[in-house]
């Protein structure tokens, strides 16, 4: 099956009428929110990993699972573990598209008829695989001594928004993993210069370790061990390609 054939499952998964609850809290509320959101993230992102995805806190009411390669056992193994620490009903929705915006825009479609508790799996018509760049700063250490922790944050939210501002037109999404991370999930069809054209005209230089994967954790260790081989002089180049053999 060759590239054109295959496709990006997203599933989304959100937590019904969570802004309600969280004005249910009265005004000192704030640290409590962010220790549910911390608790929600880290029982679901464990739970995926244990079945080979991903979970990415979009916007921690709103999650979105790489899910290529999970069967709809899996995604409801994912969405308990969520419901387990959640204070609202949880509710998922899955598809599978040529892209991951795509695959993301039709599960959120999708999800609008799902009631709380539900799950929506929508079967694909390719193969799934995952595509994925590990994106990161050239010296961030020796920047983030000089300058200081709040002003390379500040460095790494403009470069935020430059990949964001890319991401519609090449069909990719784009995750902020914390550091001077950041993910870029992109077309399992791209060519290796989408990750070229990501990486230029951003203001900084730039390197990227890219994973290719039916599952999205596999395809995100390929893309870590790519990226540690440009870190470690062991690749003399910007851009480390690494495809999950057999």
């Amino acid at each position: 099956m060759s590239n054109r054939d295959r496709c990006v499952r997203v599933a989304v998964l959100e937590l019904v009428g969570y802004r309600e609850w969280t004005e249910s809290l009265g005004s000192d509320r704030e640290w409590r929110i962010q220790a549910v959101q911390a608790g929600v993230y880290r029982e679901g992102q464990i739970t995926a990993a244990r079945r080979g995805g991903f979970l990415m806190a979009q916007r921690h009411d709103i999650l979105l699972l790489l899910a290529s390669g999970l069967t709809p056992e899996d995604h409801q193994e994912v969405m308990d573990a969520v419901a387990t620490l959640a204070p609202v009903p949880v509710r998922m929705a899955s598809s599978c598209a040529a892209t991951p915006r795509l695959a993301e825009a039709r599960a959120w479609m999708l999800l609008q008829g799902v009631s709380g508790g539900g799950l929506r799996y929508e079967e694909g018509s390719g193969g799934e695989e995952t595509l994925v760049a590990h994106i990161d700063i050239d010296n961030v250490t020796s920047i983030t001594r000089s300058k200081g922790a709040v002003e390379t944050h500040e460095i790494v939210v403009k470069l935020l928004a430059s990949l964001a501002e890319k991401a519609p037109g090449l069909g990719a999404v784009i995750q902020y993993l914390g550091g001077d991370n950041v993910l870029a999930v992109l077309p399992p069809s791209a060519p290796p210069s989408i990750v070229d054209g990501l990486l230029e005209g951003n203001g900084f230089s730039l390197k990227a370790g890219v994973g290719r994967a039916v599952k999205a954790r596999k395809a995100l260790s390929l893309a870590a061990e790519a990226l540690h081989r440009i870190r470690s002089g062991e690749a003399n180049s910007r851009i480390v390609y690494l495809e999950e053999s057999g």
